[in-house]
């Protein structure tokens, strides 16, 4: 039996098994679809910022997505303030699609301390990530010890000065689909110049993936990772898994009509990874035709990035 590294405090009935009888069930749909946005939605708002959007903004551009595309079943956000759009996600994706969906919001630490990171839009310390799933058939969403929906996963081999373990990730497991998303938000490189956390974080992120892959689990991990598609920090994350923008790489920030998707302007900083085990990828690509303020920058200065996959044997 696979053991899987876990904050002690995150009650999971089992760790995955790799008894054939335990293979993924069938009721997975046909195409899984996933975004990823950095929403931009914990800086104060006001006209010197890249990304003064409206919080109501921000959620209506997701949520209008999703109407679009039933094949989303996973929304993954970072810079998001719990009471301003994590739980507002929540209630909008139940109220405005036909299906039920969970969120598990993650409050960020400075790094190295025990300090909560403050939303400077209401004052309250919430800032983070989250991360939403729709329930599919036969889902089975495990909730943390709290009775809430989720559990926050710890890079516990990322060094820190300070000596607190601060990076980590938001995830949401379907024990009954045998399924697991998570997404997390990198340090940058104000608190990273080396880069010697973010691949650190990289391989955390990675190795906890793959114990879950080994215990039979389809995994998705992603976010805001602060690398670039060059930057070897990002290599490890690429062992057992595959990048939804592998091939041509788009920038997931800057204006994107200058030069097509692979702007020098911009940056791809914003991945999703699904993996080997039990994916095939069929699309992956920046979105970068929404509303006209999303259009126009002005709800983030990041573009969502939307993979799909097929359920593999």
């Amino acid at each position: 039996m696979t053991l899987i590294a876990v904050q002690p405090a995150i009650a999971l009935s089992t760790s995955p098994s790799t008894k054939a009888a335990d293979v993924a069930p069938r009721s997975l749909p046909s195409r899984v679809g996933v975004l990823t946005w950095n929403i931009c939605g914990a800086l104060k708002p006001d006209a010197k910022t890249s990304c003064p959007g409206t919080n109501s903004g921000k959620i209506n551009e997701l949520v209008n997505r999703v109407q679009k595309d039933k094949s989303i079943a996973v929304v993954m956000i970072q810079e998001t303030c719990e009471s301003l759009h994590s739980k507002p996600l929540q209630s909008e994706l139940n109220r405005r699609t036909s299906s039920e969906w969970v969120v598990r919001h993650r409050t960020a630490k400075k790094v190295g301390t025990d300090t909560l990171v403050r939303c400077p839009r209401n004052g309250k310390e919430e800032a983070g990530v989250a991360i939403a799933m729709k329930k599919l058939p036969g889902s089975d969403i495990v909730n943390d010890s709290q009775g809430k929906p989720g559990w926050d996963m710890t890079f516990r081999s990322t060094s820190e000065d300070g000596g607190r373990h601060t990076q980590g990730a938001a995830c949401i497991q379907d024990r009954g689909n045998r399924l697991l998303a998570c997404t997390s938000h990198f340090a940058n490189e104000t608190s990273d110049a080396s880069k010697a956390m973010r691949k650190a974080s990289a391989k955390d992120f990675r190795d906890q993936a793959r114990d879950w892959q080994n215990g039979r689990y389809r995994t998705i991990i992603g976010g805001d990772l602060n690398l670039k598609p060059s930057d070897k920090e990002i290599r490890p994350l690429e062992v057992g898994n595959f990048e939804a923008d592998s091939d041509e790489k788009c920038t997931t920030t800057g204006p994107w009509f200058l030069k097509g998707c692979r702007n020098v302007a911009g940056s791809k900083l914003d991945y999703i990874f699904f993996s080997d085990y039990g994916w095939d990828l069929e699309q992956g690509r920046p979105i970068y035709v929404g509303s006209w303020s999303y259009d126009l920058g002005r709800l983030s200065d990041h573009w969502m990035l939307r993979g799909v996959v097929r359920p593999s044997a």
